[in-house]
């Protein structure tokens, strides 16, 4: 009995910062504004580039006096995050259990879903931060509970392994705007595929053998378009990028074609298709053409398969 009533404590945690007016309400908890959200959103727009991100603040080191020391200002290495909404979720554990387990991949659908990065309050970030939606897609009030919903219940059904897997490749994902040469970005979003690639548990043999049957394999597996001049592209990018540090035939951080600084483009929204995909809410979106440069609509499936 007392077990039972521990199960239905709803714990809260704050974290931001999410461009969202209304309330989320899904199948295992609430997302909602915080009570000043338009003085937070005010400050907050006060601050951000006109580019969409939020930069670091400058920092520097003060001595016993509260003097400023010279030669030590800097862009902050970590910057705390602003709080916009809060997250209630019936839950038995501590509220850093919730953070590093439930609330965790709750905050990380939501930040793949607007294309953000988020983090509780009292956590940090580094680096720029998107403030503006980066996800191409339009979605509605009613799908981003429905999705929430049906990711949310299905995560809960997984092994722990794959629970931590899916929660840190959706964590690299909404960090990867946040790098700003696009050899960087090329890099982080093929660690989300091949993160993709390990929680698929699809076989390297075969036509999965080889990083071109991996994206091929995935493709077909869930109906996504595929190119293969830009599937060639991308592996080749890949593989003389991770195993001779050569970007584009050239050096990191210098001027390449923009057949090659379009692939991280493309491959981000690549990932944007398998990620719901490997959820099992293989919705038209999945579906669409991950090179087209246009907005999606992200829509609840006709059917999910988990």
């Amino acid at each position: 009995m007392m077990q039972d009533v521990a199960r239905k404590i709803v714990v809260r945690a704050r974290f931001g910062f999410l461009l969202c007016e209304y309330v989320i309400e899904f199948e295992g908890g609430t997302i909602s504004p915080v009570s000043n959200y338009d003085e937070v959103l005010a400050l907050v727009e006060q601050y951000t580039h006109e580019d969409g991100f939020l930069y670091p603040p400058l920092g520097w080191r003060v001595n016993e006096s509260g003097e400023e020391v010279l030669k030590t200002r800097r862009p902050a290495h970590l910057h705390p995050v602003t709080a916009s909404h809060e997250l209630s979720l019936p839950f038995s554990g501590t509220t850093e259990d919730l953070r590093k387990g439930p609330g965790g991949i709750v905050i990380h659908l939501l930040a793949y879903l607007f294309g953000v990065r988020l983090q509780f309050e009292g956590g940090w970030l580094d680096g720029r931060v998107p403030i503006c939606w980066t996800h191409n897609i339009h979605v509605t009030k009613a799908v981003a509970e429905d999705f929430l919903s049906y990711c949310y219940q299905i995560w809960q059904k997984w092994p722990e392994r794959n629970q931590k897997l899916i929660s840190n490749l959706l964590f690299m994902h909404s960090r990867a705007p946040s790098y700003e040469w696009d050899w960087e970005r090329f890099m982080i979003e093929y660690m989300v595929f091949d993160g993709c690639w390990k929680i698929s548990g699809l076989d390297d043999k075969g036509e999965g053998k080889g990083h071109k049957g991996r994206i091929k394999t995935l493709c077909d597996k869930w109906r996504i378009p595929v190119d293969v001049n830009l599937v060639n592209s991308i592996v080749k990018l890949r593989n003389n990028l991770f195993h001779e540090t050569f970007w584009d035939g050239s050096q990191p951080c210098t001027g390449v074609s923009s057949e090659a600084f379009l692939q991280a483009y493309n491959l981000r929204r690549l990932n944007q298709r398998l990620i719901p995909a490997l959820l099992g809410y293989n919705n038209s979106y999945v579906r669409t053409s991950w090179w087209a440069l246009g907005t999606c609509l992200f829509e609840k499936p006709r059917e999910v398969s988990g």
